[in-house]
């Protein structure tokens, strides 16, 4: 028989079981392994709370990725009438209280494989697979070791219930679905150990925020987003359980500003409480700082702190003191950047000497290269040329928003022809193009590629190049953390 009157037959099946709510509890108890994810979709299409609390009992899989269901179901119901929150919160408040059931056990069930409710927006691929595509190695090991597992060889102790979430906090509050969780964990704190992995803290309220961060085991946190419109002091405070995310491997800190009324002896008090805890950040790889005007004459100090070296530092929209850029290329946290981002940092009053260094130090790292809106100069461009030359591993340069000459373009677009990795150069237009300056749009837009595409064939360059000819909001990357940039329809392939 072919797989798909196979799947056709099961997903018949389903839908008979559940239409006997009497008939499907009974059931749950001898159901096959690898029925229960397709039987717990169906049920929470349905709206089947009864049979979601008992499915709970008996889950045979480590983990419950209840959040992936819940934003794949979201996203079916989005044209309908239907309202999914109210129908989410439902099915949660069954799940929960299918767990309560669990949690108020004194000798674990030798049945239950539960350890982690997973409320993250990922881990889709699950439920696709179970819905009929195909069988997961993962989930064929679990059902082996369901079978050949002894009675007696389930760990006696009782482990905390793990719940998985990826938490954004902006104006202080939480969706309905989160704060019926949170509120559920905190009286079952004893029981429930709530883990988040994704941490974005936009919120003005820090007090609102403490309260969420006092409930999570922070040494989860792999990636914590904090700022916008934030105060010194109020990453002064956050600071404390910064340094308590052990795991931490992704920092971003943007648009925190310095109160202008603030002394320079307070200034230096709060910016030692911030550093002291960098330099429990062992794990950390990535580190982007955008809109952050306390780090001028700073840099050299945050990077001292930071105990491992770097893949990824981003200092876009920064102010750099000639000391700061100065001393960039001497940190040892930035001799394995394999991604770089100095967009929107006033580079041209500094000399190009650090870039040559800094260039010749990850030269067998460098992958990623974004110099936008840097106020490079033609000097500038030759002076660090040869040492560009050596990042053999370059896949991406951006230089957008950099109005050289015509001359130092060719000369730029020599050495990156050299480069065999480099699949991806944004450009802008050299102003020298654009004349007459008299001329309309269109005019400019027709004429700017034929010249370009001569310049391009008299260098005989091996790639695909994009230049920037009408520079618009989408020419810098939506997200100031996103390090593969897209070319915007002002910008044509040459």
């Amino acid at each position: 028989m072919s797989t798909q009157p196979v799947r056709m037959l099961k997903k018949l099946a389903v839908e008979s079981l559940l239409k006997d709510k009497a008939l499907a509890l009974e059931a749950l108890e001898d159901l096959p392994g690898e029925l229960f994810p397709p039987v717990f979709m169906e049920a929470f299409t349905r709206g089947h709370a009864e049979v979601l609390k008992a499915m709970v009992l008996s889950w045979p899989f480590p983990y419950l990725p209840l959040g992936a269901l819940m934003t794949m179901r979201k996203a079916e119901t989005l044209n309908t009438q239907v309202d999914a929150d109210q129908i989410h919160k439902r099915m949660l408040q069954a799940v929960l209280d299918g767990l309560d059931v669990l949690l108020s056990q004194k000798v674990p069930s030798r049945r239950l494989k539960l350890q982690v409710l997973d409320m993250q927006v990922e881990h889709q691929k699950f439920w696709r697979v179970w819905a009929g595509n195909e069988l997961e190695v993962c989930s064929e090991k679990a059902m082996n070791k369901r079978k050949t597992e002894e009675p007696g060889s389930r760990v006696a102790v009782k482990q905390p219930l793990k719940v998985t979430l990826d938490l954004w906090l902006s104006q202080g509050c939480l969706c309905p679905q989160e704060a019926y969780l949170f509120k559920w964990a905190q009286d079952r704190e004893d029981l429930v150990q709530l883990e988040c992995k994704n941490l974005c803290i936009t919120t003005m309220c820090f007090p609102t925020a403490r309260e969420f961060l006092t409930m999570l085991s922070l040494d989860s946190v792999k990636e914590v987003h904090v700022g916008h419109c934030w105060t010194l002091f109020t990453l002064a405070e956050f600071a404390p359980f910064l340094g308590q995310m052990q795991n931490l491997q992704k920092l971003i800190i943007s648009d925190v500003y310095v109160p202008a009324i603030l002394s320079s002896e307070k200034r230096e008090e709060v910016f030692t409480q911030i550093t002291s805890q960098f330099v429990k950040l062992h794990c950390l790889q990535e580190i982007y700082m955008h809109s952050v005007n306390w780090l001028e004459d700073h840099l050299d100090r945050v990077l001292r702190c930071l105990p491992s070296p770097l893949k990824t530092l981003s200092l876009s929209h920064c102010q750099l003191s000639h000391s700061d850029w100065i001393k960039l290329p001497q940190a040892v946290q930035t001799r394995q950047l394999k991604h770089l981002d100095l967009s929107y940092v006033r580079l041209a009053d500094f000399s190009p000497e650090p870039l040559q260094v800094l260039f010749m130090n990850v030269a067998a790292t460098l992958t990623i290269l974004h110099l936008e809106n840097c106020g490079i100069t033609d000097a500038q461009v030759c002076a660090f040329l040869p040492s560009l030359s050596c990042c053999s591993q370059l896949t991406t340069f951006c230089f957008i928003r950099n109005f050289i000459s015509i001359n130092t373009m060719k000369k730029l677009l020599c050495h990156t022809a050299r480069l065999s990795n480099l699949n991806q150069e944004l450009y802008s237009v050299p102003q020298e193009l654009y004349a007459p300056r008299d001329s309309f749009l269109q005019q400019i837009i027709n004429q700017v590629p034929e010249e370009l595409s001569r310049i391009m064939k008299s260098l005989n360059h091996p790639r695909t190049v994009w230049f920037c000819i009408v520079h618009c909001k989408l020419c810098c990357p939506g997200k100031f953390q996103n390090m593969h940039p897209t070319p915007c329809c002002g910008c044509i392939p040459i």
